[in-house]
């Protein structure tokens, strides 16, 4: 049986149309080298520009000119609207896969055949509708679950390496754009976990992803050291901590009473970086306001971009 399939599987594998969406916002030259590395793998590269200033256009020119499709958004409307926009058209253009991918993510040679192998080795009844990467920066998944043919199975992963299947993408939809940035990776993956699909990682790839800064952790000025070493933790800033708590309360609300086990993984995991911040900083105060903020409009069910008064305050405290 394995002998007589294989040949089946190495043809439709051949005739899969694969297209990459890469959201950008001010790229840089090194945006530039690892769009080359991802052309190299996929049929076709939309780059979807969220609203860079002027600054950016020579960069994006040059993207361009790579033969890369260049969508340009007027104004900055959040990585979900990013991502959808280019989808749709990868969607239009009879893309089978969609790979998504950050422009400070760099996947490794041979990833995308890598996760198609994974694709038409899963048997139809495993429903798999995202192949994702097995390891951050070398730090791997540990994969709660099994699919029948062995492959790993996660709930969760970041968007940047998602191989998505044309038949996801239309059945559960596309990234929710009012949560604007942050959690819009969660979201969808647990809105296609309600549909059927499951999540696969690709065994043995590991995608180099640049992730928060690291600083010193230094509660109300005192450096915590472990070992003779300050310990550091991943640090956002005011702006990205207000996302990170408002839509994370929003999805604790919406997935209460459907997923009670996960809502109380997801508060305990939050709270310690939260903490972390709001003590150790920097900017203390304003990642406190931040916090506060984004905790009430999280009740409060708000949505979109941060409010302009919001904005306003947080460059002024």
């Amino acid at each position: 049986m394995h002998l007589l399939t294989c040949p089946i599987m190495k043809v439709n594998k051949l005739l899969s149309r694969v297209i990459a969406v890469v959201p950008t916002f001010h790229p840089g030259d090194e945006t530039l080298a690892r769009l080359s590395v991802l052309s190299e793998q996929v049929d076709h590269v939309i780059v979807v520009d969220d609203g860079s200033s002027p600054t950016a256009d020579a960069t994006l020119s040059v993207i361009e000119s790579a033969g890369h499709e260049l969508v340009r958004h007027a104004d900055n409307r959040g990585i979900a609207a990013a991502l959808n926009t280019g989808i749709r058209l990868a969607l239009t253009q009879r893309a089978d896969y969609v790979l998504t991918i950050d422009q400070d993510s760099l996947l490794p040679h041979g990833y995308v055949t890598a996760c198609l192998d994974v694709f038409h080795g899963a048997a139809s009844a495993t429903r798999l509708g995202i192949v994702t990467v097995d390891s951050i920066n070398g730090y791997p998944s540990i994969p709660p679950r099994r699919s029948p043919e062995g492959y790993g199975l996660v709930n969760e992963a970041i968007q940047s390496g998602f191989l998505m299947t044309a038949e996801c993408l239309t059945e559960c939809g596309l990234f929710d754009e009012q949560l604007f940035i942050d959690c819009v990776d969660t979201e969808f993956c647990l809105r296609i976990g309600e549909h059927g699909f499951r999540i696969a990682i690709a065994a043995g790839t590991n995608l180099e992803h640049e992730l928060g800064e690291q600083v010193q952790f230094r509660p109300f000025g005192v450096p915590r050291r472990r070992d003779g070493v300050i310990e550091t933790y991943e640090y956002h800033g005011p702006y990205r901590r207000y996302f990170i708590v408002r839509n994370n309360v929003d999805l604790w609300l919406r997935y209460a009473r459907k997923r009670p086990r996960w809502v109380v993984s997801a508060v305990r995991r939050e709270l310690t970086p939260s903490f972390k911040t709001i003590v150790s900083g920097p900017q203390r105060l304003r990642q406190l306001t931040a916090t506060l903020a984004g905790g009430i409009d999280g009740l409060a069910r708000r949505r979109g971009p941060m409010p302009a008064r919001l904005k306003s305050r947080l460059q002024r405290c």
